[in-house]
């Protein structure tokens, strides 16, 4: 059989293609090129630096007002979908709280709970509820549990500013990247319980000014209302317990996670407690009332992945309620892991 190809032919072929493969990617032209993501892809686990977009940058848009709306809503939350909001379909809050009172500078201060490259995790799997979330199903998580609310629709004027505003906070940060500074700072676990009797001296002496001594905290205009539920006016300094504050499903119930916010924000901008003065002030603080929220037994269906301190059985572990609760956590590590520093998430 003749062959149609010589050696030298296939050569001059070969070069012909990738001669002309060159120009297309240079034109943008090759088809190949229709495979690639618009969206900034990163290495697994690559960490990136803590940056906050300019408010200069906010598109003059449709878009740039919606991120303009979620960030008032995030500053003021109890104006827009607050207990007390005069259309009662956009009462999606159970306290007058703001998102910032969490996630201070509206989210952009980092180390405590800001939200930097956030909305780039998502959709990502949840082991609290068992199952991959998207953003907006985190954001209710937050209002079932921190705002002692219920969940907003995902179609919401509301919820849908509230995604664009996350969007553009992660707006230098490519998917599957870590941020530096985001979430909470490692602490130290002790190898003794917390004590919620010295805690109570602690608040006392470092938190009544702000919170108040019975943890009802300050109202913006404290003249507007005889009770801090009736009020539109928020919180200067939201409560620490009490009806109006966060309910016993919320990460700041868990010890690691509030010590870890107390030891390295509070008081407020002079963070000074030890860490053993962390640990027994946020025992105390979570062990006055508070708000219930219902089936807690249902949080972390795969009980392997409980943190050591969600306080609520079952548990995979022969260690007792209130250990789960109060420490010590030390003993509690599991075989292999020998830091004694965690990073709550």
């Amino acid at each position: 059989m003749k062959t149609i190809f010589t050696p030298s032919r296939k050569v001059i072929v070969l070069i012909i293609l990738f001669f002309g493969s060159v120009y297309l990617i240079s034109t943008n032209s090759h088809p190949f090129l229709s495979c690639k993501s618009d969206t900034p892809v990163s290495k697994k686990d690559s960490v990136v630096s803590w940056k906050v977009p300019e408010l200069s940058s906010i598109p003059d848009n449709d878009e740039g007002k919606m991120i303009k709306l979620g960030r008032d809503i995030f500053i003021e939350t109890y104006k827009y979908i607050g207990p007390d909001v005069p259309d009662a379909s956009k009462r999606f809050t159970g306290s007058n709280m703001d998102c910032q009172n969490c996630h201070f500078k509206a989210g952009t201060q980092k180390n405590v709970l800001g939200l930097i490259g956030s909305y780039s995790e998502y959709p990502k799997f949840d082991p609290r509820s068992g199952k991959i979330i998207n953003i907006q199903e985190r954001i209710n998580s937050c209002l079932t549990r921190s705002m002692n609310g219920k969940a907003m629709p995902e179609n919401s004027k509301e919820m849908e500013a509230l995604a664009f505003y996350l969007k553009w906070l992660s707006a230098y940060v490519p998917k599957g990247a870590k941020v530096e500074g985001n979430g909470l700072q490692k602490i130290e676990l002790l190898n003794i319980a917390a004590d919620t009797s010295k805690g109570r001296i602690v608040y006392l002496n470092n938190c009544t000014t702000c919170h108040s001594e019975n943890g009802s905290g300050a109202l913006n205009k404290p003249a507007n209302a005889e009770v801090a539920a009736d009020s539109l006016s928020g919180y200067d300094y939201p409560p620490v317990y009490g009806k109006g504050s966060y309910n016993d499903g919320a990460g700041l119930y868990r010890l690691l996670t509030s010590t870890s916010f107390i030891y390295n924000k509070m008081p407020l901008n002079d963070a000074q407690l030890t860490i053993e003065q962390a640990y027994d002030v946020s025992a105390y603080i979570n062990s006055q009332p508070r708000p219930q929220k219902s089936d807690l037994s249902r949080d972390y269906p795969d009980v392997k992945n409980k943190p050591i301190d969600f306080p609520f059985p079952p548990f995979n572990d022969n260690f007792s309620e209130s250990q789960h609760r109060y420490g010590p956590y030390q003993q509690m590590l599991k075989e292999g892991e020998k830091s004694i520093m965690v990073k709550p998430e």
